[in-house]
């Protein structure tokens, strides 16, 4: 039918019209939107930004903006706007708002320094023109072992028979490539937590994986370091993967991000990738725009440029992608809708439309 044609087109023109809508209402968007009253005693920002990333996963009780540790409980405003309490003048004020939004994005940032326990369903139907519509379901299952300190956490995770097209980026972190397979496949692994602060963390996960009846044993340090500027945070982020079926792997990643006004929120990063078992290095240079509409409801846009250095360095493909996701009924269900326009080089960089619909559930609690 031709309005199945369009699909994708008239997504994005409803997507973009509610965003332009909520952009000129002025300088202030979210005036309903207030912070829960605070109520921890006065502490330097490096206490603030400590307790900020030990919170619970915000996706459980997605709040309205983080803590500002500046002022005193007694003169906390319940009036303030979310735009101010998203600009609060403190050292920890960028990381606690991309924990914010990572968090209500399911971002694999927020959960990986987070050693607290959590089950996630999700279940996505992806169709882009000229393929089949394929549907994907996953669980991941995470539990902190208090026992051990809180520094160990256990994870399984079950992956989908087909990965949609849709993967959140052309080029994946190793840590979700551990379980990446064509057929049904389980993980079990262990994290231990080395080291866990704001400003750097030092993680080393085991683990083994069955795919097809085959166990794949594989072991992947990572290391992360954060560095606060005036306006910018800069996070650097290294991991290696050794398993026993590919042998070694590494992924490197630079992000670099900023508050803008009106509540937005940019990223732009750089991702590379090396596989012992494949020739070349693959990376990409992405950006992402987000955008809260308010508590329960948030736009994500975001641009790709995928690359390749063998046989020859080139651009594999661009991607342009707008991401719709609210919370519904229970703050504990999300919906997304995800089109997107791919400009694959193997098609002489044509258009190619598709969509994302995504249905999860989320039930965390502090370890």
């Amino acid at each position: 039918m031709p309005i199945k044609k369009h699909i994708t087109a008239i997504v994005m023109a409803i997507v973009l019209h509610q965003s332009a809508a909520a952009w000129a209402e002025g300088e202030d968007p979210y005036p309903s939107l207030t912070p829960p009253p605070r109520q921890e005693a006065q502490q330097s920002p490096e206490q603030a930004t400590d307790a900020v990333n030990q919170q619970a996963p915000l996706v459980e009780n997605i709040q309205p903006s983080p803590p500002d540790p500046s002022s005193k409980p007694e003169a906390a405003d319940p009036e303030i706007g979310f735009v101010d309490a998203l600009h609060g003048g403190i050292s920890g004020g960028l990381l606690a708002t991309a924990d914010w939004l990572d968090s209500f994005f399911a971002d694999g940032r927020a959960a990986e320094d987070q050693n607290q326990s959590y089950i996630r369903t999700r279940y996505d139907v992806f169709q882009e023109k000229g393929a089949r519509t394929s549907y994907a379901p996953n669980v991941d299952l995470r539990l902190a072992l208090p026992q051990l300190k809180r520094k160990t956490r256990l994870v399984i995770s079950a992956e989908p028979d087909e990965t949609p097209q849709s993967a959140p980026a052309p080029i994946s972190s190793t840590s979700e490539r551990i379980g990446a397979a064509e057929k049904q496949n389980i993980t079990t692994a262990l994290y231990y937590f080395y080291r866990s602060t704001v400003r750097e963390s030092v993680i080393v996960k085991t683990g083994v994986r069955l795919s097809r009846g085959s166990p794949v044993l594989f072991i992947a340090p990572r290391y992360r370091r954060f560095v606060p500027f005036k306006a910018w945070d800069f996070r650097f982020t290294q991991e290696a993967v050794w398993r026993t079926d590919t042998g070694w792997q590494t992924n490197t990643r630079f992000d670099l991000e900023r508050q803008l006004p009106h509540a937005l929120f940019f990223r732009a990063s750089v991702n590379g990738n090396w596989m012992e078992d494949r020739n070349g290095y693959f990376y990409n240079v992405s950006c992402s725009l987000r955008q809260p509409l308010d508590l329960k409801h948030a736009l994500d846009y975001e641009w790709i440029n995928s690359f390749q250095t063998r046989p020859v360095g080139e651009l594999v493909e661009v991607l342009f992608r707008i991401r719709y996701r609210q919370s519904f009924w229970r703050d504990w269900l999300f919906f997304e809708v995800a089109p997107q326009y791919r400009f694959p080089r193997d098609r002489d960089f044509d258009g190619t439309p598709g969509i994302l619909f995504r249905f999860e559930m989320f039930f965390g609690q502090k370890a």
